[in-house]
């Protein structure tokens, strides 16, 4: 009879409250927010989402001026909610509402409804921050009070001499803190938040003790060559290359790829038409002198005992350097390398001022030993001279079509000296083929008939516009093709076949680049 009693009494509280909240209520459709629920001081009881949001909007207006202070020590500033990216989450707020008396079993449901109804609900509101704006503002306004850190660096100072630059901590605003406290405040409704900042000290992403272990103290070698300015795209070409190179930190043991370092040379790439040897002949080409750059650093590194891992030789000599000590590269088939065999940091460096280019390699000066290379020449292979008829050139007449040049086969020695010791290694061999002297000769029988004067009073005019024909005399040398010229531009030589090797061809590894400046074009 008890138990009746009591199963009774539940079933009578239980209608009681589908009375008060009303049975369309205790359906739980999730259309329109239950009665009693207000959110900012906006009532939302029976609205739909839309009709939320059309309500909260005057809100978020106002919202989006309200005043936020941040404060350090005795200076304040004051920023609009806008301004730091704090803005109503209209859409987050009225979905709260609607989830009202909707969420938990059915007795829980029913019981927030029933107290929403009878009481009121306060939601509160829900508040959106763009971090990203957020942490921005902040530390902008904030920049009068915070230091960034410095990075510890280094420097060459004259004499090849480094410095290095201490690093040193900073002071920034913890801009999280200022986040967490701006959310505590919302949330406590503080109406006009005011915001106290925090610095801490931030450490350098570089320190003093990482820049000290580089074991950077001086130069450990440098070479120059020199090159011919007047010639405007060839000397561009190579600011170009050099330029790709500077500043190039290598750590121990790390290879170091020229084609890598200094990408395709291409008329894409910035790089200009000079001159190149294509199939032992002087042509336009793109990126012609980027070989000279190679050429200059393969020389600083070979005195800096750097290893070499790859190195090929022009197939024709070059002007700026001795035999046996060039080295070309073509991109994608022909590379230099070589590899920092230390156990410090390397720094290359590139200089180009005036008609020099120098590369100067710095690193640890405790692995630093006088260096010496040696370059001979073991063969001298000379030119063959091809005879070709022409029979438009008068007989008798003979033009050099393509200059000859002698080739070489050369051999190289480093010589290292530590101490008392003395340590010889063998460098790659150069060979450099020989070029075939072509000298044409006239079959075209000379002209027998007779000689037409021109019209009276026109032969001084003729004389002035153009040279009178008829055959050069053999061996003047005004003819020949001058020296420093490109092979295949014609000029005259003696009847006898046996037309002069150009410039005197001596072999040039025994001189100095300036000795082949004048006989040979530069790649």
């Amino acid at each position: 009879m008890r138990i009746f009693l009591k199963v009774a009494g539940v079933a009578a509280t239980i209608l009681a409250l589908m009375a008060t909240v009303g049975l369309a209520a205790f359906s739980f459709g999730g259309e329109r927010v239950v009665g009693g629920v207000v959110a900012g001081e906006v009532n939302l009881s029976g609205l739909t989402r839309e009709e939320c949001l059309e309500a909260l909007q005057p809100l978020e207006e106002r919202l989006a001026a309200m005043p936020v202070t941040f404060t350090w020590q005795d200076r304040t500033w004051t920023l609009r909610a806008a301004e730091i990216g704090l803005h109503l989450d209209a859409e987050a707020t009225a979905a709260r509402a609607l989830e009202v008396g909707r969420e938990g079993s059915w007795w829980q449901r029913l019981a927030t409804r029933w107290r929403a109804r009878r009481g009121g609900l306060d939601l509160p509101l829900v508040y959106a921050v763009n971090r990203e704006k957020f942490t921005r503002q902040v530390s902008d306004l904030a920049a009068s009070i915070a230091s960034p850190p410095q990075d510890a660096a280094f420097r060459v100072l004259p004499g090849d001499v480094i410095e290095i630059i201490p690093g040193r901590e900073g002071l920034e605003v913890d801009t999280e803190r200022a986040y967490q406290d701006l959310l505590l405040a919302l949330a406590a409704g503080n109406a006009e938040p005011v915001i106290g900042l925090n610095l801490t000290r931030v450490k350098p992403r570089v320190t003093t003790e990482e820049v000290q272990a580089m074991g950077l103290k001086g130069l450990l070698a440098s070479y120059t060559t020199r090159f011919d300015p007047s010639d405007i795209d060839r000397a561009y070409n190579i600011r170009v290359a050099a330029a790709a190179l500077d500043g190039l930190l290598v750590p121990p043991g790390q290879e170091v790829s020229f084609n890598n370092v200094v990408g395709p040379r291409s008329h894409e790439a910035g790089y200009k038409n000079a001159r190149v040897i294509v199939n032992n002949q002087f042509v336009e080409g793109p990126g012609g002198g980027v070989c000279q750059v190679s050429t200059t650093l393969y020389n600083a590194v070979l005195l800096a005992n750097l290893e070499i891992l790859e190195r090929t030789n022009h197939s024709l000599p070059v002007s700026y350097v001795p035999l046996g000590r060039d080295a070309t590269v073509v991109y994608g088939y022909i590379d230099l390398r070589f590899r920092n065999n230390t156990e410090s940091y390397l720094y290359i460096r590139s200089y180009v001022e005036g008609d020099r280019l120098t590369f100067k390699i710095y690193g640890n000066t405790d692995y630093r030993v006088p260096v010496e290379i040696r370059t001979q020449v073991v063969e001298v292979l000379e030119p063959k001279i091809v005879q070709q008829v022409d029979p438009n050139l008068t007989r008798g007449e003979q033009v050099v079509k393509q200059k000859g040049s002698r080739g070489y086969r050369v051999t190289a020695q480093r010589v290292v000296r530590e101490g008392d010791r003395v340590y010889m290694e063998n460098l790659p061999d150069s060979f450099y083929e020989p070029v075939d002297q072509v000298v044409v000769i006239g079959a075209k029988e000379p002209s027998t008939g007779p000689v037409v004067p021109p019209p009276a009073g026109q032969e001084k005019e003729r004389d002035a516009r153009e040279p009178a024909a008829g055959p050069v005399a053999p061996g003047r040398r005004g003819q020949e093709e001058p020296s420093g010229s490109s092979p295949g531009a014609p000029a005259r030589a003696s009847p006898s076949g046996q037309a002069p090797l150009s410039g005197g061809e001596s072999p040039p590894g025994q001189a100095s680049p300036e000795g082949w400046q004048e006989r040979q074009p530069q790649p």
